[in-house]
């Protein structure tokens, strides 16, 4: 891991701890999700830096093209691993680096929904995951908007790290648009599972 990764982590990770009272649900699973597509929910522009905390290897992300305008900008988010990517058309660029870093070991991040609060899954995961073939691992961010509440220690934000969905689930699929969209949809409902799943054992 480069330094400037592991300081900007390790600092994130800080602020986590002291402000959002953060946990993590199934941590031993950190340890499954190299070179795998890490799928998780997304309502707050804290999710990506809360995921790059935890996680003990350098991650790579998808990120809106729109922030790499400005120079500096663009500079810093390269720095910690993000690839811009061109939303509502297909991406082809953004796609094939995915599908190098993924190759090359590294854990991908993507948010299915394609956007914060986003209701349904876009077939972007989809068609990069059939793609590569790699093992998709589910997590569910809770409470990441409740800033006040968790800084009060009413509320605490918490990771639940889902079982790895294996590749060979979706496999036997005829590889199409459909395909990408039924795969999307499905890891999505995975996700959305943890959340309930997790509140029922409360």
């Amino acid at each position: 891991m480069r330094s400037i990764y592991k300081l900007t982590a390790k600092t994130a990770e800080l602020l986590m701890r002291v402000f959002w009272h953060y946990e993590i649900v199934n941590k031993e699973r950190l340890e499954m999700v190299r070179g795998k597509i890490i799928a998780s929910n997304h309502v707050s522009n804290f999710d990506p830096p809360f995921l790059g905390a935890i996680i003990p290897y350098e991650i790579y992300f998808l990120a809106k093209a729109e922030l790499f305008k400005h120079k500096i900008m663009a500079k810093i988010l390269l720095t910690l691993n993000c690839i811009p990517i061109r939303r509502g058309q297909m991406d082809l660029s953004a796609i094939k680096k995915c599908i190098k870093v993924l190759n090359q070991g590294s854990p991908l991040l993507i948010f299915p929904q394609g956007t914060r609060n986003g209701k349904h899954a876009k077939a972007g995961i989809g068609m990069i995951a059939s793609a590569v073939k790699k093992d998709i691992v589910p997590v569910f961010v809770q409470n990441s908007t409740q800033h006040f509440k968790c800084f009060l220690g009413l509320k605490r934000v918490r990771i639940i790290i889902g079982e790895p969905i294996e590749w060979s689930s979706y496999d036997h699929l005829q590889d199409n648009k459909e395909k990408y969209q039924l795969i999307a949809s499905d890891i999505f409902q995975k996700i959305k599972n943890l959340d309930s799943d997790y509140q029922g054992n409360e």
